[in-house]
């Protein structure tokens, strides 16, 4: 690093400050005081708008509060997950799950999460990533998981646990004590996006689970000496037979319903 090799009225030697050395004759440098309160005050300056509070013992609070406003000035402050702000300053970046986090206030929940915040998602890794938990009905505690907690309320996913145990598969929640919540065991199951009455006859709400189904159908073909599915008599081929109809509306494996989106 290239210093400044003179200063007014301070008394640097190649750019540095120095010692008074009796020995040689060597003068110390001097620091006036209006010189040193400048520097100081400037300083200072760049600390407070950074958010760094002055503190003798670190020597890296210039450079934490200029990167601080390096940040500042794109838009975006980063945090830790585990250390998030507790009053709204815009978005911010999550380090540990490389997104930008909004603040959301609703009658469930108050704070900065993910806009992705429950969105079922494909695990691509043997263990969850920071930003995923395993949905395979596993408890969760509500302080630790708030925002995925409020979430499930606010989009009405919540039931008893008889309902969960009688839908498992379905996208739903359960209330389980004060403390803790069972999210949806998702194992096993197709994705299936909500409809309407107009193809299927059976509109489908968001999150809802449904079984397995065969399309309703009859097996037609002539068998001789049927008539209404009886021999006539003397056994001559008088007529045609076929099965009942039997089924549902659609043939579909079990699934989960989810409303459809695109994430860009």
């Amino acid at each position: 690093m290239d210093y400044p090799k003179s200063v007014a009225g301070v008394g640097l030697v190649n750019g540095k400050f120095i010692d008074e050395n009796e020995q040689t004759g060597q003068q110390g440098s001097l620091i006036p005081s209006a010189w040193g309160n400048d520097v100081t005050d400037e300083i200072l300056a760049v600390q407070a708008a950074g958010g760094q509070e002055p503190d003798e013992t670190k020597t890296n609070q210039l450079l934490l509060a200029i990167q601080k406003l390096i940040e500042q000035s794109a838009g975006v402050l980063a945090y830790s997950v585990a250390n998030l702000p507790t009053e709204d300053v815009g978005p911010i970046l999550v380090s540990e799950v490389a997104e930008v986090w909004r603040w959301s206030s609703s009658a469930y929940f108050t704070g900065y999460r993910s806009p992705l915040c429950g969105r079922p998602m494909d695990g691509h890794t043997i263990a969850p990533l920071a930003s995923e938990v395993s949905a395979v009905g596993g408890v969760l505690n509500k302080t630790a998981y708030a925002a995925l907690w409020g979430f499930a309320q606010e989009n009405g996913l919540v039931v008893t646990q008889a309902v969960w145990t009688a839908n498992i598969g379905a996208f739903y929640f359960v209330d389980v004590d004060a403390t803790s919540f069972r999210v949806p065991d998702l194992r096993n199951i197709f994705r299936r996006y909500t409809g309407t009455d107009a193809d299927t006859a059976n509109a489908r709400a968001l999150g809802s689970y449904k079984a397995d189904t065969l399309k309703s159908h009859i097996h037609g073909g002539g068998v001789a000496g049927l008539v209404g599915g009886q021999y006539s008599s003397g056994g001559a081929p008088t007529g045609t037979g076929s099965t009942g109809a039997t089924g549902t509306a659609e043939t579909a494996p079990k699934h989960t319903a989810f409303n459809p989106v695109i994430h860009i």
